[in-house]
């Protein structure tokens, strides 16, 4: 009389431990090298610079970083008044370019007409006292809070010389650095915005 037992049909006979574990040998090395092979693409893409966006592709960035200066400029309460304008003046027009010295290609990785930049913009203003500038700082504060953003505190500098520094604060809002404080190189207060740093031809 046999006992060999019969194998159901639609399987291999094989334990199913023995098969999860055959599976995982196989499928864990594929898995290793699948992800080895992104990292190693996306670092290689970073050295470089990140990847290459088109110049309409840029210039919408650009563009998006003046508006969100702008628009931070003008929701300021106490209003500033622009710095070298004349009356009538549009906040967008008053933008003054900033220089990166961060965004350049040290590397040469920039070839067949790809450049890099990083648009940057600052607005001069003029409060009619220093307690409307501290006023117009809690207030964005608590607008940049209740929107969800995370806050940064600029600790007023006192540089030999000057009048007292102006304490300041700045955010992130997509991909746009905003900061309201006083000039890098002088006393008055400004509002910056700098967009992030682009390849693009």
């Amino acid at each position: 009389m046999s006992t060999d037992t019969a194998t159901p049909p639609g399987t291999t006979g094989q334990p199913p431990a023995r098969t999860l574990r055959r599976a995982l040998l196989v499928g864990l090395p594929t898995l290793g090298l699948i992800l080895v092979t992104v990292f190693l693409a996306r670092a290689c893409e970073a050295m470089t610079g990140g990847r290459v966006y088109s110049e309409a592709e840029y210039r919408a960035h650009a563009d998006r970083t003046k508006r969100t200066g702008a628009d931070t400029v003008e929701r300021l309460r106490p209003a500033a008044y622009l710095r070298g304008t004349l009356p009538g003046t549009r906040t967008a027009s008053a933008a003054n370019e900033e220089t990166s010295t961060s965004c350049v290609d040290d590397f040469g990785f920039d070839k067949d007409g790809v450049t890099r930049d990083e648009p940057g913009y600052s607005w001069r203003l003029r409060f009619a006292s220093r307690a409307d500038y501290l006023a117009a700082l809690d207030r964005l504060r608590a607008d940049w809070k209740e929107e969800g953003l995370t806050v940064k505190e600029i600790p007023a500098e006192n540089r030999p010389g000057h009048a007292p520094g102006l304490p300041g604060i700045s955010t992130t809002d997509h991909d746009v650095e905003l900061a309201l404080r006083q000039a890098w190189y002088g006393d008055e207060p400004r509002v910056y915005a700098s967009g992030k740093c682009m390849r693009y031809r």
